[in-house]
Parts: structure tokens; C-alpha cells; sequence
């Protein structure tokens, strides 16, 4: 599990000559609140932001990472390390409805999901700052896909996008058809 003995990993080029050892959490990180609701009254042309916290219960370092399959998102710190313990405030962004790459409906009044990854790392990966853990992070996960592929751990968190027209929200409701009754 250690990188090398008794030496620290404090940078990006000393972790690109070490041979890692990751693999899968015992339990997911706790992220809290895992539902999220945006509502606009202008049909989401003004950017908006939610704060949420994910928390490393394990008595070792995780690394993890923020992915979502919309383009309508943003997050402030979407990689990271954190150490034992460690709770970390994130912000997720929702960008303007302009900039979004399909219409606004096809994302309104629906469950949209995003995952929190994480992954077990050596105690030995010890980065001096924000952004040097950011960077080394993200060096993990690209080299996760080839020598981890199957240690991940997946935490879901839910967004719902509230929709202002009327006409959207009775659409969204599902019309049961009607049988007609035999013999009447």
C-alpha cells in the first residue's frame, strides 16, 4: 500500500516516478445533501449555486472526483484529496440556460445524476497545498482507468431543475389510459 519507504509524496513529479497502489474504499463518502432543486423564475438564464459537503469517514486518504454526465454543470473543486476525517464544502454550478447544449425541458422536471468517486490512496501522498492535491488527483484518476479499473467507489447525488411554465409541469405528469369497460 505505501508509495515508497518512509518517503513522502509532496508533488505532482515525485508521484509520476512512484509506483502506486489504490484501491476501493470501505465505505463511500458521506455527502450531504444528496438532493439538490434549482428553481428560476426566468427560465434559468441567471447562473445559480448550491453548497454541499462530502466527508472521508476512513481512518486513511481518499482521492475523489465530481462527475456528471450533463454539460449544465460546474463544481468549484471537482478533485481533491482528503485526509482522515477530513469534510470539504464544494460548490455545484448551474450555468446559464444559454450556454446549455440542448433545451431548457429536456432537463427540467427530470432526475439528473451526479457521482462523487473516490478511490483509497497511500498515506505516503502527503501534498503541500489545495492545488498541488487538485493536480495530483487528477493524475490518479488518469491513471486510474488502466491500472485501477475496478476500485472506485460511487456516491450519487440527485438534481432536480424545477421548472417555472406551467405547461412543463403538466406535461411532465404521465397520462394513464383509460380502458373501457366491457358490457356497460
Amino acid at each position: 500500500m505505501t508509495a515508497v519507504e518512509d518517503k513522502k509524496v509532496k508533488t505532482l513529479v515525485e508521484m509520476t516516478s512512484v509506483k502506486l497502489q489504490c484501491s476501493s474504499p470501505d465505505r463511500e463518502l458521506v455527502v450531504f445533501p444528496r438532493w439538490h432543486c434549482f428553481q428560476s423564475k426566468n427560465e434559468y438564464q441567471t447562473p445559480q449555486f448550491v453548497k454541499f459537503f462530502i466527508e472521508n469517514r476512513e481512518p486513511y486518504k481518499v482521492a475523489y472526483t465530481v462527475k456528471a454526465r450533463e454539460k449544465i454543470f460546474r463544481i468549484d473543486t471537482a478533485c481533491g484529496i482528503l485526509e482522515c476525517g477530513e469534510r470539504r464544502v464544494l460548490k455545484l454550478f448551474l450555468i446559464s440556460a444559454d450556454d446549455w447544449p440542448l433545451a431548457i425541458n429536456e432537463y427540467t422536471q427530470r432526475r439528473l445524476k451526479l457521482a462523487v468517486e473516490s478511490l483509497r490512496i497511500p498515506n505516503d501522498i502527503q501534498p503541500d497545498n489545495l492545488k498541488e492535491a487538485t493536480q495530483m488527483s487528477k493524475a490518479i484518476w488518469k491513471r486510474s482507468i488502466n491500472e485501477w479499473p475496478l476500485e472506485r467507489l460511487y456516491t450519487k447525488i440527485n438534481v432536480t431543475l424545477i421548472s417555472s411554465n406551467p405547461s412543463a409541469q403538466t406535461a411532465a405528469v404521465p397520462l394513464v389510459p383509460v380502458s373501457p369497460k366491457i358490457g356497460a
